[in-house]
């Protein structure tokens, strides 16, 4: 028997598939939210390190995403929000369980940890802290959003990160401004309301009073602001500073104030590379109000 010839073979193929339709349909790949920390990983700046609290608060890198929420705390009432959007992936700047690194094992028996974790599981929820990497990558995310949020990116000092010449104001116009763009009534200031200032300082969130008070040493930072500190601390050095006669001063803006803008603008970053998935900021806002 002859073997088929090269033409032979391919008339053979051409015929048998002749009518017919191949399929070569791959169904769409899960996107999950380790697939989303990995991005993250590829983006920031900064090398990812070994040791931070930037990891899995609840679900595993497995699940499939669904939806992104940023936001500055998982509270219980940003996760609900999250999942009424159908958002189940809840990227959040500060911890979901009460302490720095997130440790729950002090909390056995406790009804209100437990409840959190039951409805983090029950709804599906995976929760990812963001927050040393967003600090390290360059720029700082958190400062990045606040600074944009104030509006002051042509005021910065070029020398002096963080630290800005505005135009002459007095403390009490700036503190008035500060309530009037973060809506907030529960900013504190220590310093005569009076005093003319141009240089301010921002050290955002609660970087303790060795940054805070490091920052105000400076001649070239007159108002400092923050998010929260000691009492004791960073506002008793103030306090005293001023009753020497010296031009300082402090405003203390909350630290959810001082730090939400920049969970605002991480959701505009993860869009310039996810695209699979909604992404939208969800606020926690400021948990205090003052009594009238």
């Amino acid at each position: 028997m002859k073997k088929a010839t090269p033409f032979l073979a391919l008339a053979f193929i051409i015929l048998f598939t002749s009518g017919m339709v191949i399929n070569t349909y791959e169904p769409p790949k899960t996107f999950t939210a380790g697939e989303v920390i990995s991005r993250i990983k590829r983006n920031v700046t900064c090398a990812w390190q070994e040791e931070t609290v930037d990891t899995y608060k609840g679900g595993d890198p497995t699940m499939e995403v669904t939806g992104i929420a940023t936001t500055f705390l998982a509270t219980l009432e940003v996760l609900k929000k999250a999942k009424a959007k159908g958002l189940n992936l809840i990227i959040t700047h500060e911890p979901t369980f009460y302490n720095h690194l997130d440790e729950t094992e002090q909390f056995a028996g406790d009804a209100i940890v437990a409840e959190k974790q039951q409805y983090i599981k029950d709804n599906g929820l995976i929760v990812f802290r963001f927050h040393d990497h967003i600090h390290q990558t360059r720029p700082d995310g958190i400062f990045k959003g606040v600074v944009d949020q104030l509006g002051w990116g042509s005021f910065e000092q070029g020398q002096r990160p963080y630290t800005y010449k505005l135009p002459e104001t007095n403390l009490k116009d700036l503190s008035d401004q500060l309530k009037r763009t973060f809506q907030s009534e529960t900013i504190r200031v220590v310093g005569n309301p009076d005093m003319t200032l141009t240089d301010v300082g921002l050290v955002l969130g609660a970087a303790g009073s060795t940054r805070q008070i490091a920052a105000l040493q400076s001649d070239d930072v007159e108002v400092l602001i923050i998010g929260e500190t000691h009492e004791w601390e960073t506002v008793e050095y103030v306090r005293d500073a001023v009753n020497m006669g010296r031009k300082k001063a402090l405003i203390l803006l909350g630290h959810a104030n001082s730090e939400e803008a920049g969970m605002a603008y991480c959701a505009e970053w993860l869009k310039t590379f996810i695209a699979e998935v909604p992404i939208e900021f969800v606020p926690a806002g400021d948990p205090f109000w003052t009594p009238q």
